[in-house]
């Protein structure tokens, strides 16, 4: 399966690159110099500018441009979209793989991939934007303004977080410093049990978790569903929720 995942990968890129090629000669041809691709969503490119789905290039992690959502609407706009919950149509209990590869539909629910994410919060410093809402649709916000994950020889840590704001409450504060973990890759601070296991999610947890974004769909069982604690607490899943990262800005 993780094969097959690969080849699409590798030939959607392909088709990418051939598109790229023939639109910068193009371009040249008519003396027009500009970016096919941008580096994320902040940076949009000239094909798809327009729309939330846009195509970028991060040299730090491939050569080969990929497909991503966007959010140009949200605080200012140029968010990449890195997880996205909304009808529990896609299992988010997964192994390590999926997760560092990424997985779902950028239409609707998944998750971008650990390995991107690595490599954009690297080259260059990220704001961290988290939406929620309830079943009532009350709709709350944090963010963060230095968010950076380290890499997978270091277990995607998550580094940073810097300063925060909004009014969702801090839950990733008790997460900071942990690396990710999944079904089959405990590194979790829990001396007895795997926590993505007991809450059949995945995600920075330390013993156990206080967000659980990646949490199962509808589940109100404790610590099992799409938590955001200080936003309705451990038995209450959430309705939507969305993780996205933008470049930030060099002077404030």
């Amino acid at each position: 399966m993780q094969s097959i995942h690969r080849v699409e990968q590798e030939r959607h890129g392909e088709l990418l690159d051939e598109l790229s090629q023939k639109l910068d000669t193009c371009l040249s041809k008519t003396g027009v110099e500009t970016k096919m691709y941008g580096k994320s969503c902040a940076e949009p490119s000239i094909l798809t500018q327009h729309s939330e789905i846009n195509v970028i290039v991060v040299p730090e992690y491939s050569k080969h441009p990929f497909v991503v959502a966007c959010d140009q609407l949200s605080h200012g706009g140029g968010w990449t979209i890195v997880l996205r919950r909304t009808d529990g149509s896609e299992d988010f209990y997964r192994d390590w793989n999926d997760y560092k590869n990424g997985f779902g539909k950028l239409e609707n629910e998944f998750f971008l991939g650990l390995d991107k994410l690595h490599a954009m919060s690297s080259a260059q410093g990220q704001e961290l934007l988290v939406l929620l809402e309830d079943n009532g649709g009350e709709r709350r916000y944090q963010m963060y303004d230095n968010f950076k994950i380290g890499s997978e020889q270091d277990g995607f840590a998550l580094e940073s977080l810097g300063n925060t704001s909004g009014n969702a409450g801090d839950a990733l504060a008790t997460h900071l410093g942990q690396k990710f973990t999944t079904r089959d890759r405990d590194n979790d601070k829990h001396a007895a049990s795997n926590c993505a296991v007991t809450y059949s999610s995945a995600w920075w947890y330390n013993a156990c978790h206080h967000s659980n974004l990646a949490g199962k769909y509808g589940d109100n069982t404790h610590g099992k569903g799409i938590n955001w604690y200080q936003f309705k607490g451990h038995t209450y899943s959430l309705k939507r929720a969305q993780m996205m990262i933008r470049p930030r800005k060099q002077c404030h």
